[in-house]
Parts: C-alpha cells; structure tokens; sequence
C-alpha cells in the first residue's frame, strides 16, 4: 500500500491511499531473476488447435511485444523463443499431479528448465485440467525460494476446444494472458485488465491493474511518486517576517498542483 502525504502551510494534510486489485499466483511473490526471459514453444505438433506450432510461435512475439513489453514501469522483457523439443509427455500428462483446494501439485514429468514452454497437449491423465471451456492452463512449475526458473502453459488441443475458433487477436491476447500467470501473476476483478478472469474479445492491450501488478514483481527502479511535504524552520520565519510566508505560500501553491497532477484519475487502457 503506498501513501502520498502533502504538507501545506494551513494546517491541514491530504492522505490518499489508492488500491491493487491485481493478484499473484504463489504465496512467495516469485518472480523470473533474469530481466530477459524467453517463450519457447514446444516442437511436437499440435492436431486440433487449428495453427502450426511455427504459427503459435510468431503470435508468441505479437503476445509480448504488443502486451508485456509495452510496460514502461518494469525491467521484464520477454523475447520470442524458439521451437523445443520435449518429451512426448507435455503433450498428453496433465500439468498437475494433484489438485486440493485450489493449489496444483505440479507434474515432476513436466517441469521446465529454464523460460517459460508452452506446449499443445490434450490432457488424457487424472486428474484432468481441461475442464469444459478451458483453454489454457499455466503454471510456474519450477520455484526455488522467490526465483521463478521455468513455467509452464499448456493449451487445450483436444479436438472439442474453444481456442481454434478465437479470432487471430483473440488468439494473441488469451496467450498474453496466459504469459502474465507465467511470469507469477493471477487474476484481476478489473474487467480492463488483460488479467481478467474471463476473456474479453476486445482486449488488445495492457489496463492499468495489469501495469501495476507488473511493477510490483519487476519494477524498473526504485519508486518515485513525484510528491513530498515541506517543512518551514521557526526561527527563519520569525527572521525574515512576511517574505518566507510568501515563499512558502508559492511552494504550498506549487505543491497543491503537483498534487492534482499526480492523483489525476488515469484513462483505462482498451
């Protein structure tokens, strides 16, 4: 939670917290050490998703370039990887050995070395992941201590999925979607948000929810906010008389439209 206090010779002070919606996928807050982080896709073929595994791989670099590197305020950048080979059990064992109360088990024939892998997989183990309408199922499957070394996103190709009949963007934004849980985030309530639970066809960018759960695991440099307070020194008031009080009256003013600057209500991002 931050806080911007503004000092002003009258008195009084302004106090404002603003909220995070945005939620994180793991108790620890882990995150990928490295700011450079690469989206590999697995080799094998994919039979039901309606695109090439080449294909899945070029809207890897429209996912990243058009959503997560567009961030101003992180030091994360995702790069379109390469084509992987892996074994045959990606593309059939499900992500998780074991699910209860809401948290995975992850699969130990499945976890990823290094980057993130995102692999077609049709889910024929127990317990199964792709329920009715699920597209995608994404998890950091390799922790140690708060660094994220490897995650994994598996996307539904069995024959009757939702994915295939997505438009191209669609595609795009669902796999952007998938990359922020990779990279440690969970869902956000702010339906302008790529993080969103549900799937908004006209998602084509990053909302503000998105930028500041970013921030919050991969912040670019320390924090400025751009706001402070002033303190006036008694014995200099009563020494130089009015011209003080007018000179911390004009830096009360400039405060005050700092202030308004700062806590100006942002546009969402569509």
């Amino acid at each position: 939670m931050r806080a911007f206090t503004l000092l002003i010779p009258f008195s009084f002070f302004i106090v404002i917290y603003p909220a995070w919606s945005f939620t994180l996928n793991n108790t620890v807050a882990a995150t990928f050490p490295a700011n450079d982080v690469p989206v590999n896709v697995a080799a094998h073929t994919c039979n039901n998703l309606g695109i090439s595994n080449q294909d899945l791989l070029e809207m890897v670099a429209d996912a990243v370039n058009n959503y997560w590197n567009k961030a101003p305020n992180s030091r994360l950048r995702l790069r379109k990887g390469s084509l992987t080979s892996v074994s045959a059990a990606f593309q059939t064992e499900p992500g998780c050995s074991s699910t209860s109360g809401g948290s995975c088990t992850p699969n130990p024939n499945l976890v990823v070395s290094s980057g993130i892998l995102i692999s077609c997989n049709t889910d024929t183990g127990s317990p199964a992941n792709f329920t009715s309408g699920v597209m995608a199922v994404t998890i950091p499957n390799n922790i140690q201590g708060r660094n994220i070394n490897g995650s994994l996103i598996l996307l539904n190709d069995k024959a009757d999925n939702s994915f295939k009949n997505k438009s191209h963007d669609e595609q795009v934004a669902i796999l952007a979607h998938e990359i922020g849980h990779a990279v440690g985030l969970g869902h956000s309530p702010v339906e302008d948000s790529l993080m969103y639970y549900a799937s908004i066809p006209t998602r084509r960018s990053l909302g503000w929810d998105d930028l500041d759960g970013l921030a919050y695991l991969y912040p670019a440099g320390q924090p400025f906010t751009g706001c402070g307070s002033i303190t006036l020194n008694h014995d200099d008031h009563a020494s130089n008389g009015p011209g003080i009080f007018m000179v911390t009256m004009l830096l009360g003013l400039g405060l005050i439209l700092a202030m308004k600057s700062c806590l100006k209500t942002p546009k969402s991002l569509r």
